[in-house]
């Protein structure tokens, strides 16, 4: 259900409405939701602005999306492993608009968004930045800072983004948190209640080296034994290490239970695989995959020490999930067997996880939020804070 605050405007509003102007790397599938909540908003009147995800990357971008008012622009990725992008025609994008107020990625290596900085600081546009903030390991505090600082509103994905950033001398009245989310509204509607005699154990997310898949498929495989002969292994996903993932299926003793598949984005298609499950596994860093899964009533167990994404904050040990060592395919392997011996905990940490991720994380109350950063920048709505 779409928030009454959301609703499309009444014909001849528009001219009242904050022009808006959102930046994006890439539009990312999980961000359609809140960029559809965010269109709808009554007060704002939204374009986006984005490019194509390198060739090799294994998330690529949604083109031509229904629903949204989108201006693409030519993603060059430069340095190593593509680590920065320079966005051809976001400059021409800022001036087609020409928005009351711009939001920016808050991220160093995205270098286009400084020229687009300084073009609206010469129109009177106000900049919004968004981001994570400052990284966990500390590199470019000062330059997170004075971006706030300068900034008219910084929009976070957590709490601790913010508070960090106030301790560092940012205004606390310029920061906005929402909640990193996806369409948990749609998974709502789609998950079936958690029952004992589920067997799956599901893996979602891309396979890339820093969410370690291979470790899943061994630690299934040293598990099996004793989770029992119906027991299986679902892995979803693409990326580069994929072909390793697929090697080791073929050569595990348990391959017929085994099923790797590609990338899936549609929540009618995971639906199935995620409802005949008992346990979600992160073997890597935990991103969004956790509020995903929680959404869908599946507890999560994940590596204990990785450098995770905001989004592990929502993993409650004893509560909705569980962890087990980093790297090790004993310890994994034991929780799996642990988990799926006790049924009742399970029912337990999926009631709690459900009700956790659609009270917290849904898409409308995401789209809330950043429209609360850009009405303070744009000076329309002061003094409300999420």
């Amino acid at each position: 259900m779409i928030d009454s605050s959301l609703q499309s405007p009444a014909t001849g509003e528009k001219q009242n409405r904050v022009r808006v102007l959102i930046q994006q790397p890439i539009l990312a599938p999980y961000r359609l939701a809140v960029f559809r909540a965010l269109q709808k908003h009554p007060d704002l009147d939204v374009a986006f602005a984005y490019g194509q995800a390198h060739k090799d990357s294994a998330l690529q971008s949604v083109m031509n999306p229904e629903g949204l008012s989108v201006i693409p622009v030519r993603n060059r990725f430069l340095l190593p492993h593509q680590a920065a992008v320079f966005q051809d025609g976001l400059v021409d994008a800022f001036r087609q608009v020409s928005p009351d107020v711009v939001v920016l990625a808050l991220d160093p290596r995205e270098f286009s968004n400084f020229l687009v900085e300084k073009a609206a600081r010469k129109t009177g546009c106000k900049v919004v930045w968004w981001g994570h903030g400052v990284r966990p390991r500390g590199r470019y505090r000062t330059w997170y800072r004075d971006m706030a600082k300068r900034g008219d509103a910084t929009l976070l994905y957590y709490p601790q983004g913010a508070e960090v950033l106030a301790h560092l001398g940012v205004p606390e009245d310029k920061l906005f948190v929402a909640w990193n989310s996806i369409e948990v509204e749609e998974i709502a509607e789609l998950g079936v209640p958690f029952s004992p005699d589920r067997k799956t154990i599901i893996s979602v997310g891309r396979m890339i080296p820093e969410k370690k898949v291979p470790l899943m498929v061994e630690g299934f495989t040293y598990a099996v034994e004793k989770l029992g002969l119906d027991a299986r292994l679902v892995i979803i996903g693409e990326g580069p290490d994929k072909g390793r993932v697929e090697e080791l299926a073929a050569k595990s003793p348990a391959r017929d239970r085994i099923e790797i598949l590609g990338a899936m984005y549609r929540q009618t298609d995971l639906a199935p695989y995620f409802n005949d499950a008992y346990v979600a596994v992160s073997t890597g860093y935990v991103g969004l995959s956790a509020i995903h899964c929680l959404a869908y009533g599946v507890p999560m167990l994940a590596a204990d020490d990785e450098p995770h994404s905001p989004e592990i904050m929502a993993l409650k040990q004893g509560e909705n999930s569980e962890f087990f060592r980093a790297n090790s395919v004993e310890d994994l392997a034991a929780k799996l067997v642990e988990m799926k011996s006790d049924p009742a905990k399970l029912a337990a940490y999926s009631a709690k996880g459900k009700e956790y991720a659609l009270s917290t994380f849904s898409a409308t109350g995401m789209a809330n939020n950043i429209a609360k950063a850009i009405l303070f920048a744009a000076g329309r709505d002061a003094n409300q804070k999420p």
